[in-house]
């Protein structure tokens, strides 16, 4: 089950629940910033109900992230 949690600066939380939907994922880069669209596939909801999320991150902590994780496996591997 794919869902993405947020807390905004109000403090509410905020979920959208993708359930057993199809999801795609989009990924968008710029030389500050990468940003990931999220979205139930065509699940015949119009589109102002559409279910999604988009996610704005400094493509420094983005790349930090996965050279983290890529290290993370490469040392569990002989």
């Amino acid at each position: 089950m794919s869902h993405v949690i947020i807390r905004g600066a109000n403090m509410r939380r905020h979920e959208v629940d993708f359930g057993e939907a199809e999801i795609s994922v989009t990924l968008h880069a710029s030389a500050e910033t990468v940003e990931l669209y999220i979205e139930a596939d065509q699940d015949g909801r119009p589109d102002e109900q559409r279910r999604f999320a988009i996610v704005n991150i400094p493509r420094h902590l983005f790349s930090k992230s996965i050279a983290d994780l890529a290290k993370k496996h490469s040392d569990r591997d002989p």
